[in-house]
Parts: C-alpha cells; sequence; structure tokens
C-alpha cells in the first residue's frame, strides 16, 4: 500500500503500483482499469493523486482513454519493418493483428501542392482525395490522406476502399499494382482534428509521414500521415 509519511509523492508510489500491474500481467493488454472513484477507494487516495499517476502511464503510451468507455492497457507498439516496398495492412495482418480502416471522406478534388509535385502531375488536375483513420486491435493509429490520379484510377470507390483496402483495389480496378515508394518521416506535436480521431490529447508526440507510392516509374498515390507517436514503431535495417 501507499506510505504517507514516505518522502516519494503519493502519485508517483500509486504510479509505481500501477506499472507493477501492468509488467506483471495482472493488468494485460486490452484491460479496463478501475473508475477514478474504484482507484481512489482501493488505495484512500484523492482523484488527483489518481489522475496524476494514470496521466503519467497514459504519456509512457501504456495506457489509452475510449471515450465513454474508460482507460484501457496498451497493446504492445506495432512495428513496421522498412527494408523493402511494403504494405502496411498487408504486413499487419501476416502478424496477426486485426486491422480497421474506415472512409472519413472520399472526394475528386482539383490536385494540391504538394500532392501535385510528388505526382508528377500539374496543379488542378483531378485527384481522388481518400481520408481514413487506420487502427489495429481496436486502437487508432494513423490518419491519413491519400491522392490518387483520376485519370489513372478510374472506377475507384469508396466503399471498395474501406471493405479491401486501398493498394488491393488500385489493383483489382485500376490494374495498377503500386510495387515501390518514397518516404518521409517528421517528429510533430499532434494537431487538434488528428487528436480526435486518434484519440489521443491535442500536442501529444506524433510522426508525419510524407509517402509517395509507385506502379513501376509512375507515381500513383501520394500519402500524408500522422501517426501517433506511442502506437506505432519504425525498424530500418541498413546493410553495407
Amino acid at each position: 500500500m501507499l506510505n504517507e509519511d514516505s518522502h516519494i509523492p503519493l502519485y508517483r508510489q500509486l504510479n509505481t503500483l500501477l506499472l507493477q500491474k501492468i509488467e506483471s500481467g495482472e493488468w494485460p493488454s486490452g484491460y479496463r482499469l478501475p473508475t477514478e472513484a474504484e482507484l481512489c477507494r482501493e488505495f484512500s487516495v484523492s482523484r488527483m493523486t489518481v489522475r496524476l499517476a494514470v496521466e503519467e502511464l497514459k504519456n509512457k503510451g501504456l495506457l489509452y482513454r475510449k471515450q465513454g468507455k474508460g482507460t484501457f492497457v496498451t497493446s504492445p507498439k506495432l512495428e513496421q519493418k522498412l527494408s523493402s516496398f511494403y504494405s502496411f495492412g498487408d504486413d499487419m495482418e501476416r502478424e496477426g493483428h486485426s486491422l480497421e480502416s474506415r472512409v472519413l471522406s472520399f472526394r475528386a478534388i482539383p490536385c494540391p501542392e504538394p500532392a501535385a509535385g510528388g505526382l508528377g502531375i500539374a496543379p488542378g488536375e483531378p485527384v481522388y482525395a481518400v481520408e481514413r483513420v487506420r487502427g489495429a486491435d481496436g486502437v487508432p493509429f494513423a490518419h491519413e490522406i491519400s491522392y490518387l490520379p483520376c485519370a489513372l484510377c478510374e472506377g475507384l470507390t469508396a466503399a471498395a476502399v474501406e471493405q479491401n483496402g486501398l493498394y488491393r483495389t488500385v489493383k483489382q480496378l485500376c490494374g495498377l499494382l503500386p510495387d515501390a515508394a518514397s518516404e518521409s518521416f517528421e517528429a510533430i506535436l499532434v494537431g487538434r482534428d488528428s487528436a480526435r480521431l486518434l484519440e489521443v490529447p491535442a500536442g501529444g508526440p506524433a510522426l508525419h509521414i510524407e509517402r509517395i507510392a509507385y506502379a513501376g516509374e509512375q507515381a500513383v498515390e501520394y500519402c500524408s500521415s500522422v501517426v501517433r507517436g506511442d502506437r506505432l514503431k519504425y525498424k530500418v535495417f541498413l546493410h553495407s
């Protein structure tokens, strides 16, 4: 139990106890924590003490909150290996993860910059803008917008993308097989809109990923993604 006479603040002591429950497996991945009131009664502390202890674990990526449902223990970080061209969805499914992809909007629009530069087309040319939230094992991890030239992707639909994934749909409906990509990564603070969709506090750590995917020599997708810093890590293989 907690020691009020210790020089260690109560919230730090409580944080240590909760961390031990997670690391020991007593609270496994997906476990819903007791409510604030229940933790207050169990450890005889104030709500502020509970909030400080829990918030530190959230900041470390060990807990996440679902609006209206409670606070849960996170799964281990997803890992994407960067050694060759990849489809994130295909890779995660092979690893046994449950993938979700929700299409927020699907529109034909004039191509903005810098998407036009990435695709090698003139600004204003028609493109499909596909905005999605992607999740794994019930937790959202990425908010992304993909731009694809309408001239290359006739027949593309939101329903097909949501059901089959973007690259599979582009292959099936458009006859294009993305097989190469360039990517850039930048550390950012997540903005308000992405934070709401990813269920994280605004201003928290995230990665901005810019991807240009190619089918042969043809650029077929420019994608701008905001990825939660507490849910995904990238592993790079280097060869001499």
